[in-house]
């Protein structure tokens, strides 16, 4: 019997509104330069990748640490987009920083806000497992989401990430519930898929929209495309 569910943030309960190259695009207008969405788009994703396995191996994090990665991978944006250089590197990440620790450019998904609701009829705790750094609460306070759930685990609070298992045993202790009683929904099958097994969790992994096409998902892990599909689940 499932007695808590927990959530990763960013792609399953959140996404950048409208969209992260728009988001890019407009705080950089700011600083005189426009360009399209679609440059960033293009180079986020490689960028994002090399940071964040660089700085990310040991597993253990902090908000330091999170705020040196995002340095690191908007640096690699910066080098890679030669118009960029138009703009002081500097004073466009502390703009780019500033601006994703807003609640207003975040968003829910669609299904989120009824899903949660029933999910919290049904008696089971909820809880948020993330991958971020402490400005996850102002954006959770902001959007409300922060009414919806039991508790927020943030990696840099509690100095692991996903997928160590032991913030899910923080997860665990905070919902009060045994790993088989737990289920965790998340979009990445490392991070959420398999740390959430390792600790002895169910994992779900959702794919909404096709977010990185091509991408192999593995099989012996369920799929769902939306949050109304987990309540079948439960």
């Amino acid at each position: 019997m499932t007695k808590a569910v927990f959530f990763d943030a960013g792609h399953t309960l959140l996404y950048a509104h409208p969209d992260l190259g728009t988001v890019y695009a407009e705080t950089t207008a700011a600083l005189g330069l426009r360009l399209a969405p679609g440059r960033y788009v293009e180079t986020f994703a490689p960028a994002f990748r090399e940071a964040s396995a660089l700085l990310s191996a040991s597993g253990e994090t902090s908000d330091a640490h999170d705020y040196e990665m995002w340095k690191g991978i908007t640096r690699r944006i910066y080098d890679r987009i030669e118009e960029l250089r138009r703009v002081d590197f500097e004073t466009w990440f502390q703009a780019l920083y500033r601006r994703f620790g807003e609640a207003e450019v975040w968003r829910f998904y669609d299904d989120v806000e009824s899903s949660l609701k029933e999910i919290r009829r049904r008696g089971i705790r909820i809880g948020v497992v993330s991958n971020w750094d402490s400005r996850l609460r102002t954006i959770c306070d902001g959007l409300g989401l922060t009414r919806l759930v039991d508790f927020v685990v943030i990696s840099a609070e509690v100095g692991v990430r996903k997928p160590d298992p032991r913030i899910f045993q923080v997860a665990l202790e905070k919902a009060g519930v045994r790993p088989d009683e737990a289920l965790h929904v998340g979009d990445l099958p490392e991070e959420d898929g398999e740390g959430a097994r390792r600790a002895g969790v169910r994992p779900v992994l959702i794919e909404r929209q096709k977010r990185l096409p091509g991408r192999e998902l593995p099989s012996h892990m369920p799929v769902i495309r939306s949050l109304k599909d987990l309540l079948e689940l439960l």
